[in-house]
C-alpha cells in the first residue's frame, strides 16, 4: 500500500537523547543516562509547553530495552512517584533479555546473513553491555552462560509456551537438556543478567505498567522477546497492542522515506502514529 506524506503528520515534541554506548561504558551507563534524561525532561515539561498527561517513552531494538527498563523504573521505583504518569510505552522489535538465546526466533533467524540483527551480532552487543568486552560472546551464542538452577527459576518468565504455535512450525527444536551451563560464568554476571533493569522481561510483577505498544517482525532473532513480553503484560492486566509484520525487518522503522523506504516500514510508522493519536487525543 502507498502512504501519502501528509498521512505522517502528527503533532508532538520529539525529545531524542544521547547516551553512553556499551563499547564505551557497559551496563548500567546507558540506562542511567536514559533515566536521567527522562526524569530531567519530566521535571521541566512546563518549559516545553507539554501536557503532563501526554508523555510516552519509545525505543527500538536495544533502545527498546532501555525504553522498557526506564518505564519500569518510573512505574515501580518510589523515588519517581512524583513524576507524571506515562501515557504509553512503545517498544519496536526490542531485545528484552540476555538469558535465553534459544528461543524459536533465535533458532529460526539467528544465522540469516540478510538480517541486520544476527545472533552473532546480538550476542556480541550483549557481551559488551554486560561486561564491556566480547568475552561472553561465545557463551551467550551457545547459551552456556546460565546454570541449571537458574533455568528452573527463570523459565516461567521466558517460557516458549507463551509464543503462539504458528511461530514454532519450522526451524525450531524445543530445548530438551536443561542441565547444561556454566556456574562460574553465571555467578559472575547473575546480578546483571536477571536484574529487570537489564532484562525487563524478567521482572516478576508487571502489573501497573502503562499501556504498551509492541512491534515485532518475522525475520528477526529478537521477535520472541516482544511476543513473550506481550503475553506477560496481558497476564498482568496491562493494556497491550501488538503489531507483527510478516514482511518486516529489524530496523524497518527508519525505512519509511523514499527512495530507501519499504512498505512494512511505512506501515509501521503509520500504525504507531494512529496508536499515539488515539492514546493522546482519543482519535
Amino acid at each position: 500500500m502507498r502512504i501519502k506524506p501528509q498521512q505522517y503528520v502528527f503533532y508532538c515534541l520529539y525529545l531524542p537523547h544521547s547516551h553512553r554506548y556499551s563499547w564505551q561504558s557497559p551496563y548500567p551507563a546507558a540506562l542511567e543516562d536514559s533515566t536521567k534524561a527522562t526524569v530531567w525532561f519530566m521535571h521541566h515539561i512546563h518549559q516545553y509547553n507539554v501536557d503532563a498527561n501526554r508523555i510516552a517513552i519509545i525505543g527500538d531494538s536495544a533502545g527498546g530495552n532501555l525504553a522498557a527498563a526506564v518505564t519500569q523504573r518510573l512505574t515501580f521505583n518510589k523515588e519517581f512517584a512524583d513524576l507524571p504518569t506515562l501515557k504509553f510505552n512503545a517498544l519496536l522489535y526490542p531485545g528484552l533479555q540476555a538469558f535465553d538465546f534459544l528461543t524459536p526466533s533465535f533458532q529460526q533467524h539467528g544465522a540469516k546473513p540478510s538480517s541486520i540483527a544476527t545472533k552473532e551480532f546480538i550476542t556480541f552487543c550483549y557481551s559488551y553491555y554486560v561486561i564491556g568486552s566480547d568475552g561472553l560472546k561465545e557463551a551467550f551464542y551457545y547459551n552456556t552462560h546460565t546454570s541449571p538452577e537458574a533455568k528452573s527459576i527463570y523459565s516461567k518468565f521466558l517460557s516458549h509456551d507463551m509464543i503462539p504455535q504458528k511461530f514454532k512450525q519450522n526451524g525450531y527444536e524445543p530445548p530438551k537438556n536443561k542441565t547444561y551451563g556454566n556456574e562460574e560464568i553465571y555467578r559472575n554476571i547473575e546480578k546483571i543478567l536477571v536484574h529487570p533493569d537489564a532484562a525487563p522481561l524478567l521482572r516478576e510483577d508487571l502489573k501497573g505498567l502503562p499501556s504498551t505498544y509492541i512491534v515485532t517482525v518475522e525475520q528477526d532473532p529478537l521477535r520472541d522477546d516482544g511476543i513473550i513480553y506481550r503475553q506477560r503484560l496481558k497476564d498482568a492486566g496491562v493494556s497491550v497492542t501488538w503489531k507483527h509484520y510478516e514482511k518486516g525487518i529489524h530496523g524497518m522503522f527508519q525505512l519509511f522515506i523514499d527512495p530507501f523506504s519499504i512498505e512494512a516500514g511505512k506501515q509501521s510508522v503509520q500504525d504507531l502514529i494512529e496508536y499515539a493519536n488515539y492514546q493522546f487525543y482519543g482519535k
